[in-house]
């Protein structure tokens, strides 16, 4: 007879899963100019902890030149790669490389035979398909895949993510004459990506600011607006940044506009991607005065607000609105996803968790972040099984909500 975690792991692999969150390119099966192993699987996290380990940007950069020889591109990255097989980034390329094309490592033996099988299977069309649809068994994928064109974006795979943030503060000269005239642009702008089929906002702006938005007034906002408009040049087309009270407006009137359709917005909080970033900016207790603000937006807060899991454990807690979406978080660490899990398994109901988002940028990243996050929700619902706390009809359950129907619920997929 199985065990309970074999049993719950075999569930899991036979049921169809919402992932909430990716950056797929929906037309395209690979990142670079050209399909080329070491490219894909260092283009982004794996790369992050090959700095850490001292690897420079140049080195990188070779690493990562198509051009030149592949296995002489891999002596350069041995040594770095050996410092960082334990990490979980690597351990989901490991998985990737061994489900999706039968090599069961990434060693200079292999790293040939493993890029002659990437080319020819990504050569492909029907690779994004296989991928999502075959390996994956996801249902529906929402993706923020910096596309402004909704319709673009949304395909069988894919349902789309907005990003906002370029109406708080943006890059290039506004047309609007006025404060009104600005916010009104951003509402119709909002209200078509809506009808176009757009599923959520995303905000990523803890990457370049602090997450607090302070409360400002019209006629402060309206000044400052006015004032940036009429110092800019009639030549200027990359600008400065808004002021910061205008930013702060401007993401009220964001969150304002989407309360008033009862909508959702996806929040980058926690760890941001690459080196030197400031992680106070992203810790979600800085968003705490909006949660009450704007009581019929929905918030999926992203990444666990890793390292901030537990303060992000009682915003949810303590209002209604609030989810924590674990994307990211299993091949961040998997250990700290199955002790958050476990933890928000007594503190939350299970309803206010999106249990999987491969946040990948390339499709064979996918695979091997969803095998580690079931296991990691696997091991953790068995757990409890076996002390008691929960019975297998309830851990069923909760595997089923956190993996497909929260996320199809709150998103109306």
């Amino acid at each position: 007879m199985k065990n309970i975690y074999e049993y719950l792991l075999e569930k899991a692999d036979a049921m169809k899963i919402i992932d909430t969150h990716e950056h797929l390119n929906p037309h395209k099966n690979y990142v670079g100019d050209v399909p080329d192993i070491l490219c894909e699987y260092f283009s982004h996290y794996s790369s992050t902890d090959l700095m850490s380990a001292g690897m420079s940007e140049a080195e990188l950069d070779t690493v990562r030149d198509y051009q030149k020889d592949i296995v002489e591109r891999f002596k350069i990255l041995s040594p770095y790669l050996d410092c960082i097989r334990n990490t979980s980034y690597y351990r989901a390329l490991k998985i990737a490389a061994s489900k999706l094309h039968k090599v069961p490592d990434i060693t200079i033996d292999t790293i040939e035979e493993l890029n002659e099988k990437f080319k020819k299977a990504v050569s492909d069309d029907n690779y994004r398909r296989y991928v999502m649809k075959e390996v994956c068994n996801i249902e529906v994928s929402v993706n923020d895949a910096w596309i402004g064109d909704i319709k673009q974006a949304t395909t069988e795979l894919f349902a789309a993510a907005w990003h906002p943030d370029p109406y708080m503060t943006p890059g290039m000269k506004p047309e609007a004459a006025s404060l009104d005239e600005y916010c009104e642009v951003y509402k119709q702008h909002f209200l078509k990506q809506i009808k176009d089929g757009m599923k959520t906002l995303k905000s990523t702006a803890a990457y370049w600011r602090s997450l607090y938005y302070e409360d400002v007034d019209y006629k402060t906002a309206s000044e400052l607006y006015n004032n940036y408009i009429k110092n800019l040049k009639d030549d200027d087309e990359n600008v400065a940044p808004f002021p910061k009270p205008l930013q702060d407006y401007m993401m009220h009137y964001i969150l304002k506009t989407a309360d008033e359709n009862n909508f959702v917005i996806q929040i980058h909080t926690g760890l941001q991607e690459g080196m030197r970033n400031n992680l106070e900016n992203s810790n979600p207790m800085l968003l705490k005065n909006l949660f009450g603000k704007y009581q019929n937006l929905t918030f999926d807060l992203f990444h666990l607000g890793y390292p901030y899991e537990r303060e992000l454990m009682v915003l949810a807690k303590i209002n209604p609105n609030v989810y924590i979406d674990m994307c990211w978080t299993h091949i961040i660490s998997p250990y700290a996803a199955r002790n958050a899990f476990n933890e928000m398994l007594d503190v939350l109901p299970y309803t206010k968790i999106f249990g999987f988002g491969g946040d990948y940028i390339f499709y064979d990243g996918v695979v091997g972040h969803l095998t580690i996050a079931k296991q990691d929700i696997c091991e953790v619902l068995a757990d409890k099984v076996n002390r008691e706390e929960i019975d297998t009809e309830l851990a069923e359950k909760i595997l089923s909500a956190v993996l497909h129907d929260n996320a199809k619920k709150i998103f109306k997929l």
